[in-house]
C-alpha cells in the first residue's frame, strides 16, 4: 500500500492540468503533487487513438516509478480512452471525463453544452456518459481545433477571444445551452475571458468534482497526508520547463519547487498517401 506521504500524480498533454492541480491544492493543501505535461506532443486532440495510448503509457511508466498514491488524468482526450490503461496502475485512477459528466448530470438544466478538443468530441464520450447518468437531458457537443494550443502557448487576449467566439457562439446563440462544460483542462485557464464574453453562461469546471473525489478516495484508503506544512509541486515536461514555470504562476499554482525537462517519446511518422 502506498504511504500517506507519497505524492499525487497528475498527467496532461500540456499545461491544461494546472487547472486541476490548483483545485487539488485548495482542497488538499498538505498533499505533494508530481505533474507531467507532454509539451512536445501537445495537443493530444490532434493525434489518433493509437498515438494517444502510446503517449499515455509513456507517462504512466513515469508515474509508476514515482510511487504515487493516486493518479489524476487531467486530459479529457486521454480520459476518453481510460478503460484501455486503468488496470496498468496499482493506485486509484481518476478520470476528468467522469467528473465532468457527473457534474453536469446533477444540474437542474435541460440543455448542456460541451466544448472540448476535436478528438474528445469525435468519441461521443460525454453525450453517452451524460445520457447514462441523466436520461432526457440534451447535450450539444463541439470540438475546438485550435483553442487548447493557443492557451498552451500563451496566445494574446485578442487571439483567445476570437477563438472562443468562433467556438462558443453556436452553443450559446444557436443551441441556447443552459450551461457549458469546459471539457478540456486548458479551457478553465481562460475562464475569465469566457465570462467576459458570455456573462450569462453558467460554466462547469470538472476540476472541482475531481478534487472532491480524490479527497474521498484518500480518506477511504486512509492515505491522506500527515503533513501539517503546505504541499509542494514538482513539474516535469517534454516541453520547455521555463514556460511551465511561467504558466504555473499564471494559473496560481503554489509551492512549485522544481521544473525539469524529460525526454519526449518519439512518435512514428505517418506515411503520406500516395
Amino acid at each position: 500500500m502506498a504511504k500517506q506521504n507519497n505524492p499525487i500524480g497528475i498527467i496532461d498533454s500540456g499545461i491544461g492540468g494546472f487547472s486541476v492541480a490548483r483545485r487539488v491544492q485548495k482542497q488538499l493543501p498538505h498533499e505533494n503533487i508530481i505533474y507531467f505535461g507532454d509539451g512536445a506532443n501537445t495537443p493530444y486532440g490532434n493525434h489518433d487513438a493509437k498515438d494517444i495510448l502510446a503517449l499515455t503509457r509513456y507517462m504512466l511508466a513515469f508515474m509508476r516509478q514515482r510511487k504515487i498514491k493516486a493518479l489524476l488524468i487531467a486530459c479529457n482526450t486521454i480520459s476518453c480512452l481510460i478503460d484501455e490503461y486503468r488496470r496498468e496502475m496499482d493506485c486509484p485512477v481518476l478520470s476528468v471525463v467522469q467528473a465532468g459528466a457527473e457534474s453536469v448530470a446533477q444540474l437542474p438544466v435541460e440543455r448542456i453544452g460541451v466544448i472540448s478538443t476535436c478528438f474528445t468530441a469525435s468519441t461521443g464520450c460525454y453525450p453517452a456518459l451524460i445520457a447514462q447518468l441523466a436520461p432526457g437531458k440534451q447535450v450539444f457537443s463541439h470540438g475546438a481545433k485550435h483553442l487548447a494550443d493557443l492557451v498552451e502557448h500563451g496566445a494574446s487576449e485578442q487571439a483567445i477571444d476570437a477563438e472562443l467566439k468562433e467556438n462558443l457562439d453556436g452553443l450559446v446563440h444557436r443551441d441556447q445551452v443552459d450551461c457549458c462544460l469546459l471539457a478540456c483542462t486548458h479551457y478553465p485557464l481562460v475562464e475569465d475571458n469566457i465570462r467576459r464574453l458570455y456573462p450569462q453562461l453558467h460554466l462547469v469546471d470538472p476540476a472541482q468534482r475531481m478534487a472532491s473525489e480524490l479527497e474521498r478516495c484518500l480518506k477511504e484508503t486512509r492515505q491522506m497526508s500527515r503533513r501539517t506544512t503546505p504541499g509542494t509541486v514538482e513539474l516535469y515536461t517534454t516541453g520547455d520547463p521555463k514556460e511551465y514555470i511561467r504558466a504555473a504562476r499564471r494559473a496560481g499554482l503554489e509551492g512549485v519547487i522544481t521544473a525539469q525537462s524529460w525526454p519526449a517519446m518519439k512518435l512514428e511518422k505517418k506515411k503520406e498517401d500516395a
